[in-house]
């Protein structure tokens, strides 16, 4: 098979939300496990890595327009199609501060190591302010690098792992063929804080549906209670038809849970985080309570709290900001004290005869449309 050929810039189709003012750099294109369940993202992108060569060009290719900005480039610059989104991001890059950079598509250490380090040496050369370079990792993959190999990732500026947990339970992990169970998990986080690589991990609450969400609430704390990962990131599930899990659902193996219930396994799971120092965040859009964030062990009371004052609103109420949250009107609980929010959101229920009977139904059908699943 020939070599291909370098097309220009390429961008992966998604990053974590705390990544929104990061360099997006493609190391590789789609997943190289690509059979997780509950997991639609990269299903029609067949796996293959990039070569060094051309991730330097992508780098190169950023560079150009950087200089362009700051009026090191001169002459009418040279736009082709190719050139647009390594243009834009360069340009989004610079207006951030050029600290972060993130490395797509899945599981970017995957890549023969000989070329991340090529790659990460020639990142560094070119940008030498960088701050933080972060990717999405798989535990399995994690687990199976050596730690020195880990910790010249880190010298060379590979400081941040986001890591898909999901949950701590190995029945739901195997239905929902992760490919990992809890014990690798636990190990591969360890690891990779003890070569000093700050570490995401993401809990997926409303995973094992209403029948598993107490076991996986207390079995994913108790890993995360094993690693003390610097970030703990909730992302609640979103259940679209087109995901091979759904069929679980249909067959009645498991049954889907309201945004009541999923804060109930919330709540379960933060009450049970022990002895750690980990920060939590409820950074995404699925999320009813984006608010609900803070450092363990001292700010568990006040998201306690949290919980519970939404969980003690009536279900009139709870009802109105579940919609308003959905629709994208509402951000904050205490958007519930603006009255021209809350009229809108009833105005809203009211034309669209939304009530308690198909509250849950509406939410769900609004969630999958919130992402590209």
């Amino acid at each position: 098979m020939g070599k291909e050929r370098y097309e220009g810039f390429e961008l992966g189709p998604i990053r974590p939300p705390s990544e929104a003012y990061s360099l997006l750099l493609r190391i590789n294109r789609g997943c190289g496990w690509n059979k997780c369940r509950f997991c639609g993202f990269y299903r029609d992108v067949p796996f293959s890595p990039r070569t060094a060569e051309d991730i330097k060009k992508d780098i190169d290719c950023v560079k150009y327009w950087i200089d362009v900005f700051q009026g090191r480039e001169k002459g009418k610059p040279q736009m082709s199609a190719a050139d647009q989104e390594a243009c834009y991001m360069a340009y989004h890059w610079l207006q951030s501060g050029m600290q972060s950079v993130f490395f797509q598509d899945a599981n970017s250490i995957l890549m023969a190591p000989d070329g991340m380090i090529e790659v990460l040496e020639y990142l560094n050369q070119t940008f030498p302010q960088i701050r933080r370079i972060t990717t999405y990792a798989r535990s399995d993959t994690i687990h199976r690098l050596s730690l020195e190999r880990l910790k010249r990732y880190r010298e060379l500026g590979l400081n941040r792992f986001h890591i898909g947990m999901e949950t701590g339970n190995d029945y739901i992990l195997k239905l929902m063929r992760k490919g990992v169970t809890k014990q690798v998990q636990i190990e591969a986080g360890q690891k990779a804080m003890a070569a000093g690589i700050e570490i995401n991990e993401f809990y997926m609450p409303g995973m094992g549906g209403r029948e598993y969400a107490r076991a996986s609430a207390l079995d994913t704390a108790d890993a995360l209670n094993q690693i003390n990962p610097n970030f703990i990131r909730i992302r609640s599930m979103a259940l679209a038809e087109s995901l091979e899990m759904y069929e679980d659902y249909e067959t009645g193996l498991l049954t889907r849970p309201n945004d009541i219930e999923t804060i109930h396994e919330i709540r379960l799971f933060i009450e049970s985080l022990e002895g750690i120092t980990s920060v939590v965040d409820s950074d995404h859009i699925l999320n009813i309570l984006l608010e609900l964030r803070g450092r363990l062990p001292e700010d568990k009371p006040k998201m306690l709290a949290l919980i519970d004052r939404f969980l003690d609103l009536p279900e009139s109420t709870q009802n109105i900001f579940r919609l308003g949250r959905r629709l994208g009107v509402m951000g904050e609980l205490s958007d519930l004290n603006r009255p021209s929010m809350v009229d809108k959101v009833k105005e809203t229920m009211e034309r669209a005869e939304i009530d308690r009977n198909n509250i849950d139904e509406v939410c769900d059908k609004l969630m999958i449309r919130a992402i590209p699943i």
